[in-house]
């Protein structure tokens, strides 16, 4: 699926990059460009490092006690672990999607506009309904949903309360989204919904996604880094991953040999 990502500018600069819990070296000397208005996988078998650096993108590590990171992480050429910044703005400009789908226990309308009301981004009601139909028609909700705003996100299905949580991280306008695992919870058509959605949205934002399935990573993505043992291994364009990769590690774990 590698279709001129190469051309794109860099949106993320990772440089040296490592993490730890305690004692534990989860990260260990990360480096890597990531483009704007592209899709880039992160794969690996599970406790590889993955998820670990993803929360590294927009600070969530920060919530966790035990965490450290040191390194470099720039958007747009912009230190994110700076001093300066402050995470909940950070947050806004890189928005997240999690592994389980978790609508606040909130109204459909409610759970869009949350993040525009705390950062401020609407002036009155007409503009915050703008929002709210813009951020639901771009995670492809919002004809499914018009007629009932204000009833609970959480009696919506598995797939249309996932594609809720992407209308919700996409409201604040943010740059970047993050994906961990986004699929994992929900059956094959509403997955297929998602990945639909997943290459729409990288028109308009740099899409980082974690995935334990590689056919999913080979679908939606146009660059692919596969982690092990808090690695990065190797780092590409997905076709060239999966067909011709360069570490006998990547190749271990493509063909099924590791995993």
């Amino acid at each position: 699926m590698n279709d001129g990502s190469a051309m794109q500018p860099t949106k993320i600069a990772a440089r040296d990059v490592n993490v730890w819990y305690g004692d534990a070296h989860a990260i260990k000397d990360v480096s890597v460009d990531i483009a704007d208005n592209t899709v880039t996988a992160f794969i690996g078998p599970s406790g590889c490092g993955k998820s670990t650096f993803l929360r590294c993108l927009n600070r969530m590590n920060d919530t966790i006690a035990s965490a450290r990171v040191t390194g470099d992480i720039l958007i747009d050429d912009e230190d994110i672990y700076d001093r300066k910044v402050d995470p909940v703005q950070l947050r806004a400009k890189v928005g997240m999607v999690f592994q389980k789908p978790n609508p606040f226990p909130k109204s459909i309308y409610d759970n869009v506009a949350y993040g525009p009301r705390i950062h401020g981004l609407a002036n009155g009601k007409a503009a915050l309904d703008e929002i709210v139909e813009s951020a639901l028609r771009r995670a492809a909700l919002w004809d499914e949903v018009k007629d009932r705003l204000t009833a609970a996100g959480t009696g919506l299905s598995g797939g249309q309360q996932q594609r809720l949580c992407i209308a919700r991280a996409v409201a604040t306008s943010p740059e970047i989204l993050l994906m961990d695992e986004p699929c994992s919870a929900l059956d094959p058509i509403a997955t297929d919904q998602v990945e639909n959605l997943i290459h729409d949205l990288r028109r308009n934002y740099s899409v980082v996604i974690v995935t334990h399935s590689m056919q999913q990573a080979s679908r939606v993505s146009q660059k692919t880094a596969y982690f092990h043992l808090g690695n990065m291994v190797e780092y590409g364009d997905t076709t060239d991953i999966f067909t011709r990769p360069r570490d006998q590690r990547t190749e271990n774990y493509i063909t099924g040999r590791i995993g």
